[in-house]
């Protein structure tokens, strides 16, 4: 091993012991002997009831039917089907047009003579 790995691996351990040492002192509070510390602990505990009383009053809506809605009349007493109104047509939206035309690229012109070839 030369000296420039036995100096890397002490480096590399100096450097462990200290992170090593950071972690115990800053997750520490126990003594050194595994007992309790001694310390004063203060709790204090408050309650506070809110009584609130709402009274709501409901009323069922009045049947109102929209303008322009009927309900459609039955020919067949009990025959159990429901004649649907069809809508107002609704005009179709405008074709879309169709998009230009790609042009074309301008043609390659051909390279110019080269001097001194027949």
């Amino acid at each position: 091993m030369s000296s420039r790995e036995k100096s890397r691996s002490a480096l590399f351990a100096a450097t462990a012991a200290v992170a090593v040492g950071v972690l115990v002192t800053a997750c520490g509070g126990d003594s050194g002997d595994g007992g309790e510390t001694s310390g004063t602990e203060t709790t204090t505990t408050t309650e506070t009831t809110v009584t609130e009383t709402t009274s709501v009053t409901v009323s069922p809506p009045a049947e109102t039917t929209a303008p322009g809605t009927t309900a459609p009349e039955t020919t067949a007493p009990g025959d159990g089907t429901v004649e649907i109104p069809s809508p107002h047509a609704i005009p179709s939206p405008p074709a879309i047009p169709s998009p230009p035309a790609i042009p074309s690229p301008p043609a390659i012109p051909s390279p110019p003579p080269i001097p001194g070839i027949p």
